[in-house]
């Protein structure tokens, strides 16, 4: 069985050898752009102060609204599973250059489940997983009737089964073209919107090819330069998973890893508008090593004809459909259970934000420390693994971010997941979902003055 986690494995449907790249363009809305852009040059007059009717409805098309030219871009990447240790462990010279250019946090606290999908997909929102509606990599709908898996590109690029507003619809409906290698959520029409330039989900694309894809888009004419460029890699999740988090050999995964960084960091610096370009590093969880002392098989505990159960990394869901069955299952369980307990959704741990989503399950089976939860007797947990409780420090990811409207030299305390969406936002002078749980506060004096908006 593969780890719970986007990049560990190909996904199972074919994908073509070449990745296409996906051009949200409307012919008449570039024209009518272009033609109030010359207008506006040509007479002297103001830059819209707003993005027109039609971006707010359906994107940009491709280009940029007058009123957005001058303002900065920003390139979100995340390293998956990148623990902040590996930084101090091993050589990574450009993730330091990057870190005395701006501001790095201890770490990033991740979401709960502290799993691949959901963890970006709250960076890119500024919501819990029980808001946006992406509660796992895989996971159950009872309202649908559905089962959402990540493996599935049908439901990667579904937008009814993602909720909130991510940062890259909130950049086109402002009138701002944005643009996407890889990151989850973006292959997907939310609310009418996808990015104007997006790739499906290929783990075989070099991540030579990734970055230089975003180096032609930072490259483009103002018009149709992203201000928001989004960008991927596995590579230490994949090692982390393989090796296990304190394995030597992590490494060269690592070390690998800030080598991209550094040609990522070199291509902005060589544009003619690099001192416009702010660099957002991100990891969305961290990584760990199973206790196998505190394993739990969930089929020898109790008997569960009837309701279906759904693993999501370390934990099950359970939905039961019917609350009396479900509190009795939940006794039956705690009754017998050594390493893991069983709990309504209403009960569980306030700081995890998972008590509104009915997709959570009735009840959520949830491991002691760092132990496993699952159904098969035969499983073997994969060296590393990630979906605990977000606030251990075996799970936070790493924040790092420079360019325009960040000071430089700053060390800042953890930050939350939720608050990157607004601290993009910021940088963009963009104005963001009202329903975020995220805040600007965890930056403080790390921000200078916003962009114009």
């Amino acid at each position: 069985m593969a780890p719970e986690v986007a990049g560990s494995s190909p996904v199972t449907h074919p994908i073509p050898s070449r990745q296409p790249v996906h051009r949200v363009l409307s012919t008449g809305l570039r024209i009518l752009a272009l033609a109030a852009w010359i207008v506006a040059c040509g007479t002297g007059a103001e830059p819209w102060g707003t993005a027109s009717a039609a971006a707010q409805t359906i994107g940009t098309g491709g280009i940029n609204d007058p009123s957005t030219l001058s303002r900065p871009h920003v390139v979100l990447v995340s390293f998956d599973g990148l623990h902040p240790s590996y930084l101090g462990r091993f050589d990574t010279p450009r993730f330091d250059r990057l870190a005395a250019r701006g501001m790095r946090a201890a770490g990033l606290v991740s979401v709960f489940p502290s799993l691949t999908f959901p963890g970006h997909y709250s960076i890119a929102t500024g919501l819990h997983p029980e808001a946006h509606g992406v509660v796992g990599n895989r996971f159950y709908d009872p309202t649908r009737g559905a089962e959402f898996s990540y493996r599935r590109r049908d439901d990667a690029q579904d937008g009814s089964w993602w909720g909130g507003e991510p940062i890259w619809v909130t950049a086109e409906k402002q009138g701002m073209v944005s643009a996407a290698f890889f990151f989850p959520g973006t292959e997907a029409d939310i609310g009418g919107v996808r990015p104007s330039h997006w790739h499906a989900y290929d783990g075989r694309v070099p991540n030579r090819e990734r970055i230089e894809q975003v180096l032609a888009w930072l490259a483009l004419p103002p018009a149709h330069r992203p201000h928001l460029v989004t960008l991927y890699f596995s590579l230490v999740d994949g090692a982390g998973h393989r090796l296990g988090p304190d394995h030597p050999d992590m490494r060269h995964s690592v070390e690998s890893a800030d080598a991209l960084l550094g040609r990522l960091m070199d291509g902005i610096d060589a544009l003619p508008h690099a001192e416009r370009v702010a660099l957002v590093v991100v990891s969305d969880h961290g990584m760990a090593a199973p206790d196998p002392d505190r394993t739990t098989v969930l089929s020898e505990v109790v008997e569960l004809s009837g309701v279906r159960v759904v693993e999501a990394g370390p934990s099950v869901s359970l939905h039961v459909g019917d609350r009396d069955r479900a509190r009795d299952l939940r006794d039956r369980l705690n009754a017998r259970l050594v390493h893991a307990r069983a709990y309504l959704r209403e009960e569980l741990p306030e700081h995890l934000h998972a008590r509104r989503s009915a997709r959570l399950g009735d009840l959520l089976v949830m491991p002691s420390g760092l132990g496993m939860v699952h159904l098969d007797p035969d499983y073997r947990p994969p060296a590393g693994m990630h979906g605990w409780d977000p606030t251990l420090p075996e799970m936070h990811g790493i924040f790092l971010a420079a360019g325009p409207g960040i000071a430089a030299g700053v060390a800042l305390p953890a930050v939350g997941a939720v608050d990157v969406y607004p601290l993009v936002a910021h940088l963009l002078g963009l104005t963001p979902n009202p329903e975020i749980a995220g805040s600007l506060a965890a930056f403080g004096a790390a921000l200078e003055p916003a962009p114009m908006r």
